[in-house]
């Protein structure tokens, strides 16, 4: 696949959380709920684009919270999860003892 026609994935994720009042009068935010998306410009333009799930308008008296997209960083780091890893070393052994895996 070339550069060009590689799947692209947001770099981050905006999350909003309402800001509540508990039984005791102590302020606290409630639950996070994504509400966007920040997607990469194409031909290394500096910047995002925001893409809104809720428009940002309906969502007051809270914080937005703006985390890096993990999904992103684990393709680009190349990382396995611990069931890829797992099934790399069954076939490693696999392979020593002469067997083969078939799914």
């Amino acid at each position: 696949m070339s550069e060009s026609e590689q799947k692209t994935y947001p770099t981050h994720r905006i999350s909003f959380s309402e800001k509540q009042v508990d039984d005791r009068g102590q302020e606290k935010l409630g639950q996070p709920v994504e509400v966007a998306a920040v997607w990469p410009r194409k031909n290394g333009k500096h910047g995002g684009i925001i893409e809104w799930k809720i428009a940002p308008e309906r969502l007051q008296g809270g914080v937005f919270f703006m985390l890096e997209n993990e999904r992103q960083q684990n393709r680009n780091q190349s990382k396995r999860d611990g069931f890829d890893q797992s099934d790399a070393r069954s076939e490693e052994r696999a392979n020593v003892t002469g067997q083969s895996r078939s799914r």
